[in-house]
């Protein structure tokens, strides 16, 4: 089951990322594009483990506009491979511990143009879970109560090295609890905050399609 909504949520990647393509190149002079690939270095706060040590992927296609001379409004959409990861002690060995949770998601940015080479950027996303997967020890199960839906606030920039390339720098937060279930916390929490929020830097790189 997980691998047929895995290759669903990819085959819809596809379709939409063709159809915007399309759209882009039809009112050229109205629009840019962009491809985007990079790396998920992630957490899950709330989860006790700690640590950006779960690697993923990230990859997507972005659709920008100009609105004024200042600013840039920008829609994308992404495959992000996000969750968390035990790392092991070799002198005080413990059961190892993986969760795996992959998302389409579509941010909506809004980007500062007047720098020169550089690009600030801010926004929100609102995910769709098409992957979960819990992994003790080695025995697999989903996470109970993992919600199917997760909405993102988005903070980064983009280096620009030419016309054509860019280096991007994000960093991710989950604005409400990804985990649907009752939660006992013993310590104070941040804004009083209780749950599972995913947290991430995605690095990676930018090509400019026009």
């Amino acid at each position: 089951m997980q691998v047929y909504l895995f290759l669903t949520g990819m085959k819809r990647i596809v379709y939409i990322f063709f159809f915007l393509l399309f759209s882009v190149f039809s009112y050229a002079q109205d629009f840019g594009a962009a491809l985007l690939v990079g790396a998920n270095f992630s957490q899950v706060d709330g989860d006790q483990l700690g640590g950006y040590n779960k690697l993923g992927l990230n990859l997507g296609l972005e659709i920008n506009r100009k609105i004024n001379s200042d600013w840039e409004g920008a829609f994308e959409i992404r495959f992000s491979m996000k969750g968390a990861k035990k790392v092991i002690d070799i002198n005080n060995p413990t059961p190892d511990l993986r969760l795996s949770y992959h998302y389409l998601e579509v941010p909506v940015l809004a980007k500062y143009t007047k720098l020169d080479k550089i690009m600030p950027y801010a926004g929100l996303s609102v995910g769709v879970n098409v992957f979960n997967q819990r992994d003790d020890n080695g025995i697999i199960s989903k996470e109970e109560k993992l919600n199917k839906t997760e909405v993102f606030f988005h903070l980064g920039g983009s280096y620009h090295l030419n016309n054509k390339w860019a280096i991007d720098l994000r960093h991710s937060y989950s604005l409400f609890s990804v985990r649907d279930y009752p939660i006992i916390v013993n310590s104070p929490t941040v804004f009083g905050r209780a749950g599972w929020y995913n947290r991430l830097f995605t690095a990676g790189l930018r090509y400019n399609l026009q």
